[in-house]
């Protein structure tokens, strides 16, 4: 799955259909789901169900009702994954007026994933309070999210976590390692910042000042260091 072009555009009151249709949603789950699955592991009913949506491209007023209905159905297996589903897309659709603003770790960790789907081995990422940009090195990718699409992007991978467990491979993505360095960030003073992406290294420039590089080496421990942390609690994927 490439990235895929977002514009920027005016904030989306309530009446309007969210910027990510559930067909979408659900491809992009079904297609991390996919990349992050070792061979042999069991992820119950969530592929088949991702896929059943898929096929079916409900409105979201249907996607919500059918979510509604599976997660009430006397399977264990479909009702478990429809809950899954159901509470990332409620959340993707949530104001800031009811859940506080992602955390920066939250932000780059799905800018992350969304880099790990593209294969980009870099990128230039600029996030702001109220949107953020991804131009990946070496082509023209360009994705621009303001604060809605955001959020339905960060609902889409939540729905994975814990459903795949983590491995070795795992700390090495784009994913971990800006997750990493979005808890560090998220101890500075709210700013907005720039960052480049690379294999070996990230720098990162604050508009309060910071400044610095994070080597392989850092970004190593940091993401062992995190992953120590969430352990008993996270369900690490």
């Amino acid at each position: 799955m490439g990235l895929t072009p977002f514009a920027l555009g005016d904030p989306v009151d309530s009446a309007q259909p969210p910027p990510l249709t559930p067909q979408a949603w659900c491809r992009r789950v079904l297609t991390a789901l996919h990349e992050r699955a070792a061979p042999g592991t069991n992820v119950g009913d969530l592929p088949m169900l991702l896929a059943y949506f898929i096929e079916l491209a409900p409105s979201p007023e249907l996607f919500a009702d059918l979510l509604a209905r599976c997660a009430a159905d006397t399977r264990p297996g479909v009702a478990d994954a429809a809950r899954v589903l159901q509470r990332a897309w409620q959340r993707g659709l949530t104001g800031a007026d009811v859940i506080p603003q992602p955390s920066l770790a939250e932000i780059l960790r799905t800018l992350g994933a969304l880099l790990d789907t593209s294969d980009a081995r870099g990128a230039y990422l600029a996030v702001t309070p109220d949107a953020v940009r991804v131009q990946t090195f070496g082509d023209q990718n360009l994705v621009a999210l303001d604060a809605v699409e955001l959020r339905q992007e960060i609902a889409a991978y939540t729905a994975l976590r814990g459903q795949v467990p983590a491995g070795p491979v795992a700390a090495l993505r784009h994913e971990a390692r800006l997750r990493a360095v979005g808890l560090e960030l998220d101890a500075q003073p709210e700013q907005s910042y720039e960052l480049a992406v690379m294999p070996r290294a990230i720098l990162v420039e604050g508009a309060a000042g910071y400044h610095r590089v994070f080597t392989a080496e850092d970004l190593a421990a940091l993401v062992a260091a995190a992953a120590r942390q969430r352990q008993p609690s996270d369900g690490a994927r």
